[in-house]
């Protein structure tokens, strides 16, 4: 199906012009294939995100942070925090159903990394798990400063967030994770 579009799309563009070469380059089945799968993970991401925030708010949860923090004795942070950590907790739980989808779909469907040999793939996992903590420390700073110091909706945060993170994620799989595929 991707290489009858991209036909379609060389016999729109000439595939020598600049706009035939960038087609050539970024339409790969490779790309596209991570697009979609980017798409359905971002969906996966915040339908888990939206669900465990209003499983939050039901049951008046404020947040580990605030717990730990008000134990602590951190009236200040706490001050800083506002009406509660309740949408880190939400990203934590959407950020770990999110990465078991995308690992799965990531290694089987578009960089085609078959094995399961414990050699193969507990390395791809590893630096899979590595990369996304690394993207999960990057989406906590950003919705902490988008919603705790900017005040921006939560959800709103959340959605721009994820565009930052899907380019992260690519960077990092396509280089180093899976990149003898």
């Amino acid at each position: 199906m991707i290489d009858k579009m991209r036909e379609l799309l060389f016999k729109i563009f000439k595939r020598e012009s600049f706009l035939g070469k960038l087609v050539d380059k970024f339409f790969t089945r490779e790309i596209i294939t991570y697009i979609i799968f980017g798409v359905l993970t971002t969906a996966v991401n915040l339908v888990t995100f939206y669900i465990f925030k209003k499983i939050f708010i039901s049951i008046g949860w404020e947040g580990v942070f605030n717990k730990l923090l008000g134990s602590a004795g951190w009236d200040k942070a706490l001050e800083l925090l506002g009406s509660g950590t309740d949408y880190l907790d939400a990203t934590v739980i959407a950020w770990t159903v999110a990465v078991i989808f995308a690992f799965v779909t990531n290694k089987l469907i578009v960089f085609e990394s078959k094995s399961w040999k414990p050699a193969v793939a507990g390395k791809e996992f590893v630096g899979f798990i590595g990369a996304r903590l690394f993207s999960l420390l990057v989406e906590l700073v950003f919705m902490f400063v988008m919603v705790t110091l900017l005040k921006w909706n939560d959800f709103v945060a959340k959605f721009i967030v994820q565009v930052i993170v899907v380019i992260l994620n690519y960077v990092f799989s396509k280089l180093l994770i899976f990149k003898n595929k």
